[in-house]
């Protein structure tokens, strides 16, 4: 199954590894293009759970 990761800061799907050696003499980072977001951390996602978040955000900054 393949899954998506996102940034925990803006929601994006645009994570990227940070550096070169990540994961073989550090802890594996992650770079977020969107927001600036540098971390091990991320969120794992289903793409059909991402689309509906991405469809019901898009909503709720309609109606504001």
């Amino acid at each position: 199954m393949v899954r998506i990761r996102i940034c925990p800061k803006c929601k994006n799907a645009t994570l990227k590894s940070a550096v070169n050696i990540s994961g073989w003499l550090a802890p594996r980072m992650y770079e977020c293009k969107s927001c600036g977001y540098i971390g091990s951390l991320f969120i794992e996602i289903d793409p059909e759970d991402f689309k509906e978040i991405n469809n019901s955000s898009e909503v709720d900054t309609d109606t504001k």
